[in-house]
């Protein structure tokens, strides 16, 4: 009934009505400054840190010895571009420009060099990543921003289950 209702009512109608569904949508697409500081930087933390494991993950996963860290590895490429796709989606929706990291990059071209001890050091580099990044959404589970609680719950659970992997393997392997 409010789609309706809204949907039928002219511009000028919603100008007029501060306070309608329309307007309100309209408002929180342009107002970036209702977002919390901490909420915008869980964003671009999140960001920076999924776009860093994707670019590390992708440029090690044909050079890995071990097929279970490889396989690691192109989940990380699989999981964390979805995940990157959703957050950035997210972060549009809050009014947040998130561009990409020269780090992330960096960081990229030099796991492309990296020859020597590079499943161990690729399984370390996940594993401090990841608990950094869990840390990270668990804060955000405590946001006032609905959408962005959502989100951390939604994904925590893979970044959790990422973490375990890793260490599991990391235990083995040494």
């Amino acid at each position: 009934m409010t789609a309706t209702l809204c949907s039928s009512l002219s511009a000028a109608d919603n100008e007029a009505l501060p306070n309608s569904p329309t307007r309100t949508l309209e408002r929180r697409a342009d107002d970036t400054s209702a977002l919390s500081h901490s909420d915008r930087t869980f964003l671009e933390k999140a960001a920076k840190s999924g776009r860093k494991e994707v670019e590390i993950s992708e440029a090690v996963v044909s050079r890995l010895a071990d097929p279970q860290i490889k396989a690691v590895a192109q989940s990380m490429v699989s999981d964390h571009a979805a995940v990157n796709t959703e957050l950035m989606a997210l972060a549009a929706r809050k009014g947040v420009s998130l561009q990409p990291e020269k780090d992330s990059l960096k960081a990229g071209e030099k796991w492309a060099k990296k020859t020597k001890d590079l499943d161990d050091d690729y399984l370390k580099e996940m594993k401090d990543d990841h608990e950094e990044a869990v840390k990270l959404f668990e804060k955000a589970l405590k946001s006032d921003d609905a959408d962005i609680a959502a989100f951390a719950r939604k994904t925590l659970p893979a970044l959790q289950h990422h973490l375990m992997t890793v260490k599991q393997i990391k235990k083995a392997t040494n």
